[in-house]
């Protein structure tokens, strides 16, 4: 569990009681999200347990619990992070990322994994862990037996480069799109953009990047260009004779001010579409009339829907794609701090997604 910036310590909790209208997970794996790596900085003031993309077995289970999401003891299932209210406007579309009582941001009282203090009971809000609990608000997918357990953590992930990618880039056949970063957001928006018909999806990176790149390539990236050794807008004008693209995804964390009129400009046709996950900065002069006179929307990325998840999980199990490129490394819970640090760039090399495995042996 964090305890501090950049600090975390091993520590034992009791299992809590299980009502009916509650859940026990038995964590098999938990993804290490790029939020992880700002959030392990970050310190607000109470431990928590880490880690938002977790996959189990349900250990044990209320009848109102199961009931619900028609499961059982035994099953292996994908949690989100997002602990929703249920009957919200948002959370009766499937959409539980913008529901208030999971919005971090505005409602300090929030429950999600990952995010959670100890402090609020029973304590086990993260799935760098051997127990998750799961409240009546947890929301739950089905995942099938086959999927190794590394690739089954890239259900959210994968999930968000549906979302970004495909339902808010509006990507598909006879469309083209530029996404922004190799890591494993932009990856999995490019599967998802390939996956759904795209004719062109290219894909930018720095020279460091050489090996995500690759793996981008094997994923159905079209082009990759090298942003800190090539020009990107000339190079997406001389990809596209001129045309531009209809989409751009940034998937990046350099700061908005400085990728949005670059997505402006790569955004040539009317109506394209540019979805941001970057923030920060400050830009003097926006570009206003540019935007309006290419009738371009401009959306900010937030997470995924319900539907998102489940496609994700259908093309991680379909087993078509060589996700076993994106799963680099595995770590114990021993090693939580490396496998933060290596998604960071500052720990093991060569990380692309992360995954710690709370019941693997340390070596």
């Amino acid at each position: 569990m964090q305890v501090g910036p950049e600090a975390t310590e091993l520590r034992e909790f009791p299992l809590p009681h299980v009502g009916p209208d509650s859940a026990l997970l038995k964590v098999e794996a938990a993804g290490v999200c790029g939020s992880d790596v700002g959030s392990y900085t970050r310190w607000g003031g109470a431990p928590r347990i880490l880690g938002h993309e977790n996959v189990g077995v349900i250990m044990q289970a209320g009848n109102a619990f199961a009931r619900r999401w028609g499961v059982g003891e035994g099953d292996r299932v994908a949690v989100e992070e997002y602990l929703a209210c249920g009957h919200c406007e948002h959370c009766l579309r499937g959409e539980f990322r913008h529901c208030a009582e999971t919005d971090t941001f505005s409602n300090p009282g929030a429950l999600r994994y990952g995010h959670t203090p100890i402090t609020t009971p029973p304590a086990l809000w993260g799935g760098y862990s051997h127990y998750l609990y799961m409240p009546a608000s947890a929301v739950l997918h089905r995942m099938p037996e086959h999927i190794p357990a590394e690739q089954a953590a890239m259900a959210l992930p994968m999930a968000n480069g549906v979302e970004w990618a495909v339902v808010e880039a509006q990507t598909g056949p006879g469309r083209s799109l530029v996404i922004m970063g190799p890591g494993q957001q932009g990856l999995s928006a490019v599967l998802a953009a390939k996956a759904a018909g795209a004719d062109l999806v290219i894909l930018t990176g720095l020279a460091r990047d050489q090996r995500r790149l690759e793996v981008g390539g094997r994923l159905g990236a079209d082009v990759t260009i090298e942003a800190d050794r090539e020009d990107v807008h000339e190079r997406v004008r001389e990809i596209t004779a001129g045309k531009g693209v209809d989409a751009v995804v940034d998937t990046t964390s350099a700061p908005a001010s400085a990728m949005v009129p670059l997505a402006i400009d790569l955004v040539k046709r009317k109506a394209g579409r540019i979805i941001v996950q970057s923030l920060g900065g400050t830009i003097s002069a926006f570009p206003i009339e540019k935007l309006a006179r290419k009738y371009i929307t401009l959306k900010p990325a937030r997470g995924h829907s319900y539907a998102s998840v489940e496609l994700a999980i259908q093309r991680i199990a379909s087993g078509k794609y060589p996700l076993e490129r994106l799963a680099t490394h595995t770590f114990g819970l021993s090693d939580v701090d490396l496998a933060i640090r290596s998604v960071g760039g500052s720990g093991a090399p060569g990380a692309i997604h992360v995954t710690v495995l709370p019941w693997q042996r340390e070596s």
